[in-house]
């Protein structure tokens, strides 16, 4: 099959590799779609950032496609069924206190399987994933838009770690796909406001497309003094830290943040933040970081996020600006990377 071989840094290339056999329980997925996460992008930005693995390795775990093949004892799904995938690095062991629990996120062995780390490769032809792991979707949803339900699904966990109510404000630090996503799910959720903060004018005119009217551009003007502005002086119930990598905002944070409010933190930071505990302990705040998700009331977050999609509770289509095919993948990361010049919110591959 054709692949994405990620060599580390910027140095991408197209080139075959074998395509994968399904075993038993297991499902060949067909790749139609699968999206440039932020944290694809670490990896791209600096090769040290490889999580370990061995040069060229395949990737992409935003996906979504047909069924080409099925293995021994799969029932779920059949062979041409369009699906959504969680992916492979999501898998827990299924024994220990986490998985049993539900939070199979924190699984001490999560991704490994028989003693070997395993991923997805949304960035190929095909992708070999667990059969309980694949999720049928109705005939309705957008292939491209069914390819960042792992992003809603992330939004979904944030939701049920921090809930709101109709006297809550939200502040949201970064409109890429996972603040604005972790907004779509805080609005729904009931808050009372959500306030969209960026440092582009492009991405706080996403948001605008999306409904919302509480933006702010933190290069323009005070940040902390536009979100007291627009909370009657108390700040914000839940901050929603979506920006990550190298962006000095956490500071900010500590300081949107109302007496008694939590920061949730749910992008991936690439270096030690300072963390003002005077401030935050005369506030009684409170510090929360999130991992990716697991179930909920016994129900997979990933199919809460489908079923949202389904039922046309998302504005998914308003994410995707860009769209390359796998052999002008390269191109993709490097729009992805570069937001202020390409306009990107979500890049899809098309394989």
């Amino acid at each position: 099959m054709k692949a994405a071989l990620f060599y580390g840094g910027k140095d991408i290339r197209v080139g075959e590799v074998p395509t994968p056999k399904p075993g038993p329980g297991e499902v060949l997925v067909r790749v139609l779609a699968a999206g440039i996460c932020g944290s694809d992008l670490h990896g791209y930005r600096d090769p040290s950032r490889a999580m370990g693995r061995e040069v060229p390795y395949l990737s992409g775990h935003e996906l979504a496609g047909v069924v080409a093949e099925v293995g021994e004892g799969v029932t779920n799904v059949q062979v041409g069924q369009r699906v959504g995938v969680e992916p492979g690095h999501l898998l827990g062991c299924g024994k220990c206190r986490y998985c049993l629990r539900g939070d199979y996120q924190l699984c001490p062995e999560i991704g490994i399987v028989n003693g070997k780390r395993v991923h997805s490769t949304g960035f190929a032809e095909y992708s070999l994933e667990k059969a309980h792991k694949v999720y049928p979707l109705p005939d309705h949803v957008v292939m491209e838009e069914a390819a960042i339900l792992d992003v809603y699904a992330c939004a979904v966990h944030a939701l049920h770690l921090a809930p709101v109510t109709p006297v809550d404000y939200v502040a949201v630090q970064g409109a890429g796909p996972i603040g604005l996503t972790a907004a779509e799910l805080f609005r729904y959720g009931g808050a009372k406001d959500v306030i969209i903060l960026d440092v582009l004018d492009s991405s706080l005119e996403a948001a605008k497309k999306m409904g919302f009217t509480s933006l702010v551009n933190s290069a323009k003007v005070d940040p902390v003094e536009a979100v007291m502005d627009l909370t009657e002086g108390h700040g914000a119930t839940v901050v929603v830290e979506a920006v990550g990598g190298n962006a000095p905002t956490f500071e900010t944070d500590c300081k949107i943040v109302g007496r008694g409010g939590q920061i949730l933190v749910i992008g991936m930071f690439a270096k030690p933040q300072s963390l003002d505990m005077r401030l935050l302990q005369r506030k009684e705040g409170m510090v929360h970081l999130a991992w990716s998700y697991g179930l909920w009331q016994g129900v997979p977050e990933f199919k809460i996020a489908l079923d949202l999609l389904a039922a046309g509770k998302l504005r998914a289509a308003d994410y995707i600006t860009h769209t390359f095919p796998l052999d002008q993948i390269a191109e993709g990361f490097a729009a992805a990377d570069n937001k202020a010049q390409s306009g990107a919110i979500k890049v899809v591959i098309k394989p």
